[in-house]
């Protein structure tokens, strides 16, 4: 996702796109280039870069800012991250098929190992 960050007119509300994005198994990677005034983020513009970062956050992709660094460092940083992504699954034991949002905690044993993942499914 390349935003601004500025939200001008959505007809749909933050958790539709995250539960859109997590229903589909997409992991949302948000590259965005947020204008400042007087070298501080407007209060429109922060409340965008949250809602980018949470969306990326919430669906196990990464937010970048493209004024903090080489845009090609983090489009290689992505490559990365897709060529050494693993799936995992496994099978609840809640049988139950309400579509209810299911919260998921991934640890790993190792210190120097980091897990980005999305934070749940939907029982469907």
């Amino acid at each position: 996702m390349f935003s601004d960050g500025e939200d001008n007119s959505s007809a749909h509300h933050m958790m539709d796109a995250i539960e859109t994005a997590q229903s589909g198994d997409a992991r949302v990677f948000a590259m965005r280039y947020t204008e400042r005034r007087h070298g501080q983020l407007t209060a429109r513009n922060k409340y965008g870069t949250s809602v980018m970062a949470r969306i990326a956050r919430e669906t196990g992709g990464a937010d970048f800012d493209a004024r903090q660094g080489d845009i090609r460092t983090w489009f290689r940083q992505i490559g990365e991250d897709l060529r050494s992504s693993y799936e995992l699954a496994y099978v609840s034991t809640n049988p139950v098929r309400d579509g209810s949002f299911r919260k998921i905690v991934i640890r790993t044993k190792r210190a120097v190992c980091s897990v980005r993942s999305k934070t749940g499914y939907f029982a469907r």
